[in-house]
This record gives C-alpha cells, sequence and structure tokens, in this order.
C-alpha cells in the first residue's frame, strides 16, 4: 500500500502493474487512489464504523477531481467519528431514490468503466438534453412505452430522426441493465421491442482516385498537421480520431502503430502495419512534433495534446476541393471498395481493384470476424493477419501513387 501526496498532475500518471494498486494520500489520511491495470482510477475512503473496517467509492477520476475526493473523504471520515457509517446511509439514499434520474446516473456511472470517452459524453448529453427534463424526477417505473414513443417522434419532429435512434439506443441501455442491476420497483423495460424510429441508412459513399488526386492536391492548402493527418488517415484507413490520437510511443521498431485498446471501438487493442508512404507523411510531421508525445498536435495554451479541429478542416477542405458529399469516415468504406474488387474483373466495364480478401480488408479495418473460431480460439487476436494487413496496405499505397503524385486514372 503505497502512501504519497496525491497531486493533480501525479493522479493521472499512476499506474498498475498488478490487477490494482491503492495508492494512499498523505493530505487526508484514509483517501486512496485505487488504479487498475487497464488504467481506470477511482478514489475510495477507508474508515472504522461499528467496531469494523469499511470503504466506500467516492468516485472516478477525472469525473471526481482531487480536491472534491478529499473534502468527501473529509465528510465520510466526519460522519464515521460521529457514530454513522456513510456508506450504509448512502445504500439506503439510493435504495428509497427509484426516479429515472437515479437510474440513469447509477447505469452511466456503471457502464462508464468500459465505454469510451466519446461514447460517455454523447449517453450524457442526450440524457441531459431529452430524457431528464421529460422523466428526471418520475419513478423509473412509471415511464410507459407510449411515453418513450411519443418523446422519440418529438425528436423526430424536430428534425434529428439520427439522434432520435441513438436517444432510443440510451433508454434501452438504461432499462435493460437497471433489470439486471435490480433497480428498485424496476421489473420491465418500456422501449423492450421497439423499433428505431427513423430507418437506418448506410452510406455507400466512396472515392475514386481522381476524386482522391484532387483532394490530396487540395491538401497543400491546409497546415501541415491538417495535412498530414488527412493523408495518414486516407493512408491506414483508420478512424480519423485513432489517428489525431496517435502518440510515437504507438508505434514499434517494426514500424506497427499499435491502437490500444482503451482507445479503440472494440475495445481490445488493434495493430495497423505501416507502408512506407505513410511513414513518409510521419517524417514530414516530425519536425512540428518531434518534441511532443502526440503525432498531430493541437494548438494552443491548455487545448487537448492532440488535433481536435477535424470538422472544420473538413468544412474547408470540402468547399476547396469541389468533391460532393463526402466524409472523413468514407476513407475507410473507399479502402474497403478498392481494395475487395478483382484486379481482374471478368467484366471489363467493371473497375480494377486490388484483389484483398474481404475478411484481409475488415481485419485492416479492424472489424472482427464474428466466429466462434476467432472470438474463442484466436490466441494474440491482434496479430490475426498481421502479414496480410501489412500487404494489403502496400497495395493501397500502390494503387494511390498516381493520386499523390497528382495524376489520376
Amino acid at each position: 500500500m503505497p502512501r504519497m501526496t496525491l497531486t493533480a498532475r501525479s493522479v493521472p500518471a499512476l499506474k498498475s502493474e498488478k490487477k490494482q494498486t491503492e495508492y494512499w494520500d498523505t493530505v487526508v489520511p484514509g483517501l486512496a487512489l485505487r488504479v487498475g491495470q487497464g488504467g481506470t482510477r477511482t478514489y475510495i475512503v477507508r474508515y472504522r464504523a461499528n467496531g469494523k473496517h469499511r470503504r466506500m467509492t467516492l468516485g472516478k477520476h477525472p469525473n471526481l477531481t482531487l480536491a472534491n475526493a478529499r473534502e468527501k473523504a473529509r465528510e465520510a471520515l466526519a460522519e464515521a467519528q460521529g457514530g454513522e457509517d456513510p456508506a450504509l446511509d448512502r445504500q439506503e439514499r439510493r435504495n428509497a431514490d427509484v426516479t429515472f434520474k437515479a437510474l440513469a446516473d447509477e447505469v452511466l456511472e456503471a457502464k462508464a468503466r468500459d465505454t469510451r470517452e466519446r461514447t460517455r459524453k454523447e449517453r450524457r448529453r442526450i440524457v441531459d438534453v431529452d430524457l431528464l427534463p421529460a422523466w428526471g424526477s418520475r419513478p423509473a417505473s412509471s415511464i410507459t412505452r407510449r411515453e418513450v414513443v411519443q418523446l422519440l417522434e418529438r425528436i423526430v419532429d424536430r428534425g434529428a430522426p439520427i439522434s432520435a435512434n441513438r436517444t432510443l439506443e440510451v433508454i434501452r441501455l438504461i432499462f435493460n441493465e437497471g433489470i439486471t442491476r435490480g433497480f428498485p420497483t424496476l421489473e420491465a423495460s418500456p422501449a423492450h421491442r421497439l423499433k428505431p424510429p427513423a430507418p437506418k441508412s448506410s452510406r455507400d459513399r466512396y472515392l475514386t482516385r481522381d476524386e482522391i488526386g484532387f483532394l490530396w492536391k487540395t491538401l497543400e492548402w491546409e497546415s501541415p498537421v491538417v495535412r498530414s493527418l488527412f493523408r495518414f488517415a486516407v493512408l491506414t484507413a483508420q478512424r480519423i480520431g485513432n489517428c489525431a490520437a496517435l502518440q510515437w510511443s504507438d508505434i514499434d521498431d517494426a514500424d506497427i502503430w499499435r491502437i490500444p485498446a482503451e482507445q479503440f471501438k472494440g475495445r481490445r487493442a488493434h495493430l495497423v502495419p505501416l507502408s512506407a508512404e505513410a511513414l513518409a507523411v510521419l517524417e514530414e510531421i516530425r519536425v512540428l512534433s518531434g518534441g511532443m508525445d502526440h503525432v498531430f498536435p493541437g494548438r494552443g495554451v491548455g487545448r487537448t495534446p492532440y488535433f481536435a479541429g477535424t470538422n472544420k478542416a473538413l468544412q474547408r477542405v470540402r468547399e476547396r476541393s469541389e468533391i460532393p458529399s463526402w466524409t472523413l469516415h468514407d476513407f475507410r468504406t473507399t479502402f474497403r471498395t478498392h481494395a475487395t474488387r478483382a484486379k481482374r474483373p471478368k467484366d471489363k466495364r467493371d473497375p480494377a481493384g486490388l484483389g484483398v480478401p474481404p475478411h484481409v480488408a475488415d481485419a485492416v479495418l479492424g472489424h472482427a470476424e464474428g466466429t466462434l473460431g476467432f472470438s474463442h480460439y484466436t490466441a494474440e487476436p491482434e496479430r490475426y493477419l498481421l502479414a496480410e494487413k501489412r500487404e494489403a496496405l502496400r497495395r493501397w499505397a500502390t494503387f494511390l501513387a498516381p493520386a499523390m503524385r497528382g495524376g489520376g486514372q
């Protein structure tokens, strides 16, 4: 049980080689930061009540700051010295609170440890903007199926059909998880078997090699960070958020980029072999970011350490390139479309591609195979098809070479 003076700077940096390590604060005796091997950080307080040692969870970092954790710990210790048991009292208060707000808060807190930051923020936004104003103070079990349908219809009517679909997903998550957790008085979900209010549309937009050439040339007008970031995303076919968060330490000596499990959508590590062309893009940006952890740094004091202005950059590049109706996510569709086409199509009218097997193209994108063999019998799943992924991305870079030189087909 290491003891130390916890600080706002040391808390995010503490690690654990074991399943979990508790760092005990010397400022407030009884307060500890529990660090999990995966990086989760939870504040706890230890006290004595009714002749027994007790522990109580205060909250998770960074949602709970060190200063607030110390304040909560002092309050709990004061209650314990006065003969009360703060953990028992809090549990009784929770059991007495059967409102939808209490249900939503409990579920979101429980799911936070296994959820990406972006998803956590989106769920919280949906709850705060649409669900709490409508149902916050209501008993969770009193909310009816009809009320859920009417709420979703209002969201569709204001011109946000996709938001309505995501709201239904959050409602379903909250009630289903609440039932699993035995939330008081809750026995059924009002969202059970409800269909999404808006039809799901899959994008089939992809960029031709000519369009990629126009895009490549247009990026010359952008800053070095934006130019390199977008080009790197094209060459690797990875999500723009993962590209923007890339750190130099994520690239090993074998020219492989390792996306950590906590940053990857599938909640598992993903390995991306880097082609010579992708490495050349990184060398161009190294001059600007060589002294920083992040490859594509943000700007300004106090801002995010990595570049977060992709939406504004996309708008500028769209206007200059005059390529209609494309998004940054289309880079991934573009890769898979060209990669999985036959090298020599039987019909000469069909465009030629790279001849990459579909399951290899999906492995490049980070999609796990939905088979029992992959999920149960694949050792080191992040290294699955690694050689094949390297060859696919090498072919992809060769395919893009005329576009990168400013040519077309």
